[in-house]
């Protein structure tokens, strides 16, 4: 019976390398080694690398490559604007009963860039620090020019309507006076540029600031939605979140805001500041839910995991806004505390914007009650375009798309005394819709790929050792078994001693 060639080559192996005693603890030793460094590195390597990454990925101190990342963004990110023309707002002004109809122009696109300025680190873990913003027109991305002009509800004149709406008879005549003195309509009609960074003159303004009322001080002596934001170093506030060093399950979570943990804007659990800045995540792992504090909101806007998608080869975990974003407690208790007299699907910002009759909401009024839809014609709300979406690396926390998308809009209601809005019904009428989007770029996907492929290559580094080793024991126990019967066939066929020879 021939001999299995691996058989004959650990014989040659054996005769030309050692005795046959060497080579039997020469692969029992292999084999030991081999285990016990394989059974090592698959229990240690996990916790080690992920200590390792999650110190890294922390923002602790200055030399993490997460401080690096988070002190100035690398990931290029886009601010869309799309404006909503207001088409028949002569005729409106003229006749009330009619449908406001709006038609969307844009987007007009502005490259976004953020830093983090004044950051203190804090004994409790955590950082405070100022986010500033600049924004860059990008023409060649955009559809219009800064130039394009807009017809829309005439802003000024509906927040000075709004703060009056409840003060004496004689104090809206006074305001309606001024208004005609100046000459003010339902609607104004600038420039894209006039409406968004640069801002407009009125005087309606001054005459707003001469009203002297404690509850109203308007931050600006222009106007435009986005005026003194860019470059603004205190716009958004003071920040204080958690840097990751003692959990990185915090990583990222924003505890206070101007130095407050609750807001005076919303009551109970509405009013708690916490979320994501959305520049820095914790590792969402099996999250279902994830929030993102929004300055502009003053609140945290919510995003319910929605499956995974795959990006840059990455898998990451899928959130979208849904239903309970902006729900008012009309589907879920927990969101009561946003309600504000209105149907479901939008939210008041008034206190948090200078008692503005400003309400956000998802573009197009998706996932609204259809009540807004039906106010005013143009919406064609469609969740492939309006659905805010966010997809989060699970064991990294690192964003690898972000399309966030909201619109601003502002309520026109009947008010006794002013003749502007004193036959108007209770409409939302909308504004513009921003969406900002930004995803990974391949540099930093790459890096990415690195990390989690070097998380798992341990682990399987460890298993390969454990089956090496297994091999070499089983190679030994050969051995021994083959000695042993060689020995046992030498006996059998060595001639027996005659005693008579």
């Amino acid at each position: 019976m021939s001999k299995p060639p691996w058989i004959s080559g650990i014989e040659k192996m054996r005769v030309s390398c050692c005795t046959p005693i060497c080579a039997k603890w020469a692969t029992l030793t292999l084999s030991l080694v081999c285990l016990i460094l394989g059974i090592l590195l698959a229990a240690v390597w996990g916790k080690l690398f992920k200590k390792i990454v999650n110190h890294q990925f922390s923002v602790s101190n200055q030399n993490t490559k997460g401080y690096e990342m988070w002190k100035e963004t690398p990931i290029p990110m886009y601010l869309h604007i799309y404006m909503f023309n207001w088409t028949n707002a002569l005729l409106y002004n003229n006749n009330f009963d009619i449908k406001p109809i709006f038609n969307e122009i844009g987007p007009y696109v502005f490259y976004e860039h953020h830093t983090k300025e004044n950051v203190t680190f804090n004994d409790n873990h955590t950082l405070t620090y100022l986010n500033k913003r600049t924004w860059r027109f990008e023409p060649d991305m955009s559809r219009g020019s800064l130039n394009d002009l807009v017809t829309t509800l005439n802003p000024v004149a509906a927040v000075v309507a709004n703060v009056v709406k409840d003060e004496h008879y004689l104090v809206k005549r006074a305001v309606n006076m001024f208004f005609k003195e100046k000459g003010e309509q339902i609607y104004v009609q600038k420039q894209v540029r006039e409406l968004l960074f640069e801002g407009y003159d009125d005087p309606l303004i001054d005459i707003a600031l001469k009203l002297n009322m404690s509850s109203f001080k308007l931050p600006f002596k222009k106007f435009g939605w986005f005026v003194d934001r860019n470059n603004s170093l205190t716009y958004d506030g003071v920040y204080n979140m958690y840097d990751g060093g003692d959990d990185i399950a915090k990583l990222g979570l924003i505890t206070r805001w101007n130095y407050e943990h609750v807001t005076s804007y919303y009551p109970e659990k509405c009013a708690i500041v916490n979320g994501s800045s959305g520049e820095l995540w914790y590792p969402p792992r099996n999250d279902e839910e994830v929030s993102i504090f929004s300055p502009d909101m003053c609140s945290n806007v919510a995003f319910r995991r929605n499956g995974s998608r795959t990006f840059q080869g990455i898998e990451g975990n899928f959130y979208v806004g849904s239903v309970d974003t902006f729900d008012n407690g009309t589907f879920f208790k927990s969101t009561k505390c946003f309600a504000s007299g209105l149907p479901t699907g939008v939210r008041s910002v008034s206190t948090c914007k200078y008692d503005a009759p400003a309400y956000m909401s998802f573009p197009h009024f998706y996932l609204a009650d259809p009540i807004y839809r039906d106010d005013v014609d143009g919406m064609n709300p469609n969740p492939q375009v309006h659905q805010p979406t966010l997809t989060l690396e699970p064991s990294t926390g690192l964003p690898l798309t972000v399309s966030a998308g909201f619109q601003l809009n502002l309520l026109i209601r009947n008010i006794n005394g002013i003749d502007m809005f004193s036959k108007t019904k209770t409409t939302l009428i909308p504004c513009l819709w921003f969406l900002q989007k930004a995803d990974l770029n391949s540099d930093l996907a790459s890096q990415v790929k690195l990390v989690l492929i070097a998380n798992k290559l341990g682990t399987y580094t460890g298993y390969g050792l454990i089956g090496l080793g297994a091999l070499f024991g089983f190679i030994f126990f050969v051995l021994i078994y083959k000695a042993g019967w060689q020995s046992n066939e030498e006996e059998h066929l060595m001639p027996e001693n005659d005693d008579n020879s």
